[in-house]
């Protein structure tokens, strides 16, 4: 009786043989996301040690100060967290955590701005710097704008790199999404620090220049996720 049980070519058990190797598991999502914090404080206080606390700290107190921060960067590592549970297909969050973790960061930076200008109207820049150049400030508040959108983003982006090596191997079905999750848990975690440093507190100034920056960090994150999702799609396809 001829036997019809398949057997595979001795070649391709060869090359199977040879490219067994042991792999680790991935990491936990609370475990990756804790690897996120040193990073994230690392850079969010160089910038609070470059430009120093802004002056009127002690009007605003420290519950408007250092807690509001602390509530932007545990909600921001918390974005952190939710990217990780992204990147393990079996551990995905419901979408309705996903966006309402999103959206609740939104409105925590709005909550918090508006909360800091109503305790401290501060429309004018005072800054350690030589006088002739807080009068350019005062004279010319874009540039003040401009210098807090650029820095912000430039911080953000920063961080977004360190968090994307972290992510390099995510297995994210959504690595857009992925992606703008960690841009966005970079984005808070710096404007945690940033908004104790910066001196002006008018909306225009916190909601335009921070929140162009907040939505640019997004989007690089968003970006930086989707190249690592379809050049992990591509090596998948050339080594099937």
């Amino acid at each position: 009786m001829m036997d019809r049980s398949f057997k595979p070519p001795e070649a391709l058990m060869r090359a199977i043989a040879q490219d067994l190797r042991p792999v680790r598991p991935s990491p936990q999502p609370l475990y990756l996301a804790l690897r996120m914090v040193p990073l994230a404080l690392l850079v969010s206080s160089l910038i609070l040690l470059a430009i120093g606390p802004r002056h009127d700290l002690g009007l605003l107190g420290p519950l408007l100060t250092w807690g509001a921060s602390a509530a932007q960067f545990v909600l921001a590592i918390a974005l952190v967290w939710i990217a990780a549970h992204e990147s393990t297909p079996a551990g995905m969050l419901p979408r309705h955590i996903v966006y309402s973790a999103a959206l609740a960061a939104c409105l925590l930076v709005v909550f918090v701005t508006l909360l800091t200008l109503s305790t401290s109207p501060a429309s004018e820049p005072v800054l350690r710097v030589p006088p002739i150049v807080n009068e350019l400030l005062r004279a010319k508040p874009w540039i003040m704008g401009f210098a807090c959108g650029i820095g912000s983003t430039l911080a953000g982006g920063i961080l977004v790199l360190l968090f994307s090596r972290i992510f390099r191997n995510s297995l994210a079905i959504r690595p857009t999404t992925t992606g703008a999750l960690y841009g966005a848990g970079a984005a808070l975690a710096i404007n945690a620090g940033w908004r104790i440093a910066c001196p002006v507190s008018t909306p225009w100034h916190a909601l335009g220049a921070h929140g162009a920056a907040f939505v640019a960090t997004v989007i690089l994150g968003a970006l930086i996720g989707r190249f690592l999702g379809n050049r992990r799609l591509r090596i998948g396809g050339a080594h099937p």
